[in-house]
């Protein structure tokens, strides 16, 4: 019987196997190391009875980062890496320190130890540390300046309404994790700060501004904060006095200053919709005066005519624009511009023929060529439609001297499309 309890007790011990003697944390959150400061992590175990450490390796994953191998334990041999010589030492056991931490530093550090007993078992096993390495914020002269800003401000994220506002800094660095000031008003109420610009926690007053000390100072349970100097002036809350009449009139000043603003705005705006207003105003007239030029004409040749050169005379029926001379046959553009013309002729005897064309300024653009054979009655006609400049002209006129026009079958007609 006794020989069984013995034979128990060694399998138990030596399934047992290594075990963690202290726990580096719980589980309530990160190991939190002042920067500069050393990493202490006391990763302490007990060996069963015939184990005994193969070898070790420590490892940190740094935050945003790929795992880093810190050291290694080989050969009974303390083995830290290239980077880390003279700052990195081994403890007991799994133990390691690092010296003058960053915060580059922070992040999950873990120690895994491969151990081999009597048997001949190898068993790996793990221990991790989640560690944040903190830095405390700084000044612009070492300690904390609290001021009432001179002019009120407008909230235009919220109620639109204007506010005394103070200021606190001037922060250099906010330290890691970053502080947030916090503001305790004369009774007593902690307040958040409004928002942080320029190195400056901005708080926003609520209306109707309440006088007396307000004061800014950082939060004392905020992990940076607990890593100042014990004596450092950061540590300590600084008051403003604000006047409440004079609070109050800084702020009457600062809607009338907005006023006046705001009405300088309102009358470019004025100006800017007088000015389209004029403008759309002068565009409206010229339409209206495109629109008012009527130039049409339609007019019958007054006399039969033989021979060549330009038909004449005639007599006008319709000379809106007098733009066409009866005398000379001629239509003279009044301005620039897209006009159509047609212009229609007929012999009226036999065995006459007409050749009669549409000149602009001599150049023919159009052209009618018709013969009379005995009875049988032939017409022709001519039409184009052209851009003229001011002054220039259009007239119908006959190729050849062989030709004969009826007055009552001739007729020359045009008139304005578009004016430019």
């Amino acid at each position: 019987m006794f020989v069984l309890m013995v034979i128990f007790s060694l399998l138990f011990s030596a399934c047992r196997g290594l075990q963690w003697s202290e726990r580096l944390q719980d589980n309530a959150g990160p190991m939190e190391v002042c920067s500069g400061e050393n990493i202490r992590l006391l990763w302490n175990y007990t060996l069963s009875e015939g184990e005994r450490v193969k070898d070790m390796v420590w490892t940190c994953l740094p935050e945003g980062k790929a795992t880093e191998l810190l050291a290694s334990y080989v050969d009974d041999t303390f083995v830290p890496m290239s980077e880390f010589s003279g700052r990195l030492s081994h403890l007991q056991d799994g133990g390691i320190e690092l010296s003058c931490a960053t915060i580059l530093e922070s992040g999950n550090y873990s120690v895994s130890v491969t151990t081999i007993d009597s048997l001949g078992t190898v068993t790996l096993y793990r221990q991790t540390a989640w560690v944040k390495v903190v830095d405390t914020p700084k000044t612009q002269n070492g300690h904390i300046e609290v001021r009432q800003e001179r002019e009120a401000v407008r909230d235009d994220t919220s109620d639109r309404q204007w506010h005394v506002h103070l200021s606190c800094g001037h922060f250099s660095d906010l330290g890691h994790p970053p502080v947030e000031a916090e503001w305790k008003t004369p009774d007593g109420q902690t307040l958040s700060s409004s928002y942080l610009q320029t190195g400056h926690f901005h708080l926003l007053l609520d209306n109707p501004v309440k006088g007396g000390n307000y004061t800014c100072s950082l939060p004392s349970l905020s992990p940076a904060t607990k890593c100042l100097a014990r004596d450092s002036a950061l540590r300590l809350g600084v008051a403003v006095d604000i006047d409440e009449v004079g609070a109050r009139f800084s702020m009457v000043e600062a809607r009338q200053i907005q006023m006046q603003d705001d009405t300088l705005v309102e009358i470019e705006k004025l100006h800017d919709v007088n000015a389209a207003l004029k403008n759309d105003t002068e565009e409206l007239r010229l339409g209206l005066a495109s629109a008012s030029l009527l130039v049409c004409f339609h007019a019958m040749l007054t006399s039969h005519f033989t021979g060549s050169g330009t038909l004449k005379p005639f007599t006008a029926i319709t000379n809106a624009g007098d733009a066409f001379t009866e005398s000379t046959g001629i239509f003279t553009a009044p301005r620039n511009g897209t006009y159509f013309f047609a212009g229609s002729t007929g012999t009226g005897r036999a065995d006459k023929w007409v050749d009669m064309f549409l000149s602009k300024e001599g150049v023919a653009v159009s052209r009618a060529l018709t013969y009379q054979y005995s009875t049988f009655k032939t017409m022709g006609s001519v039409q184009a439609t052209l851009f003229l400049a001011a002054g220039q002209r259009v007239w119908l006129g006959s190729a050849t001297a062989i030709t004969h026009y009826i007055a009552d079958t001739t007729s020359f007609s045009g008139f304005l499309i578009h004016a430019d």
